[in-house]
């Protein structure tokens, strides 16, 4: 698996090299200088993605403890987004992390749990969101015949995804990965207190999605607000690179471009999907490849500033760790609970093979 990540990657970096040479480097700097302090815009708008994003999580928490700030969960947020940014882990690194991030105030049962079950809210929300973006600019859509298929078969794996995730909830999916752990041979993980976690961590998805779809609903919907940003930073990109956008090309163009990262999910830190999507897309849209390519380069800084900013807090956290400062919500040994969590921050995703994903 890690020889094909890595194939992966040097496929994603030879691309990206070709981009940059056959549209010329100098060209590339020029788009990048026209934006200027617009690109400290697209920072702050992401800042509001973020939020949303944050606060689809908190609606999936049935009466979270007075301990568990919004600070903190954003904090868990940014450090989980941020792993799997960095790694192909197909988001279960940076949940793993996330859940890791607030056990002190939230249950690592309760925290594992309303994670999965905010991460469906999200493919639900982005669901709803290229559907509505594509069904809005239906008529520039129109013209491109030869996209039906490539349109079609990408939501049809997003849909189909989304679907996976929800039927795997309902069939006690912690409990079966600690069966795994135990047959992997893996004692920090393989304990009876563990067991006892992953049990409670199933209960949980089920009584949620027994009885409380407006909350399901909520979230989604902060989900849908979050990802309905990225065609307002592609206008506005455009807009400081010089050109004319309009709303159906900023549409259509952030809808194909999620369809895109979502056949590329493999391929760590959007290598080949952001700035080769952005240049396609918009080259086809009728715009220079030049344009297309600056547009998804000052995405890629601004993922990369949020990144830091995840990793940032990662590290804060891991400090805080080291000094162990307060108490656990769960029950298990400090100890245990400890060894798990360092191996799990240190390498998120060796910690996803040893619970049997592979």
């Amino acid at each position: 698996m890690r020889r094909l990540e890595t194939i992966f990657v040097i496929i994603g970096l030879i691309f990206y090299g070709w981009l940059i040479h056959s549209l010329g480097a100098r060209s590339v700097y020029t788009h990048l200088r026209m934006v200027g302090w617009g690109l400290g815009v697209t920072i702050a708008l992401e800042s509001v993605a973020r939020i949303a994003n944050t606060l689809g999580w908190w609606a999936v928490i049935e009466k979270p403890p007075p301990a568990l700030s919004f600070s903190k969960l954003f904090a868990a947020r940014i450090a989980g987004e941020a792993i799997d940014y960095t790694t192909p882990s197909a988001q279960l690194g940076g949940q793993l992390v996330m859940a890791l991030m607030v056990r002190r105030e939230l249950p690592i049962a309760a925290g594992l749990a309303t994670v999965v079950i905010a991460t469906f809210a999200e493919a639900i929300g982005q669901i709803g969101f290229i559907c509505g973006a594509l069904l809005l600019s239906a008529r520039l859509a129109a013209s491109f015949r030869q996209l039906f298929w490539p349109v079609a078969g990408g939501l049809a794996i997003t849909v189909g995804l989304a679907g996976a995730l929800f039927y795997i909830q309902k069939k006690r999916p912690f409990f079966h990965l600690w069966k795994a752990a135990a047959k992997l041979d893996l004692p920090a993980l393989a304990t009876i207190e563990v067991g006892n976690a992953s049990q409670e961590a199933d209960k949980i998805l089920g009584d949620f999605y027994g009885g409380h779809n407006l909350r399901l609903a909520l979230s989604a919907l902060c989900y849908l607000v979050a990802w309905s940003l990225g065609p307002l930073e592609i206008y506005l990109l455009l807009g400081f690179l010089g050109q004319k956008p309009t709303v159906e090309v900023a549409l259509l163009t952030e809808a194909l471009g999620l369809l895109i990262e979502r056949a590329t999910f493999m391929i760590p830190a959007k290598l080949v999907s952001q700035e080769g999507g952005k240049a396609l897309i918009l080259g086809m849209l009728g715009y220079p490849a030049g344009i297309g390519f600056a547009v998804g380069l000052l995405r890629r800084i601004k993922e990369l500033v949020w990144v830091l900013l995840g990793l940032s807090a990662l590290g804060i956290y891991r400090m805080s760790e080291a000094r162990g400062a307060g108490p656990v919500a769960d029950q298990r040994p400090v100890a245990d609970q400890r060894m798990v969590t360092e191996r799990a921050l240190r390498n998120p995703t060796e910690n996803i093979k040893g619970f049997g994903y592979e």
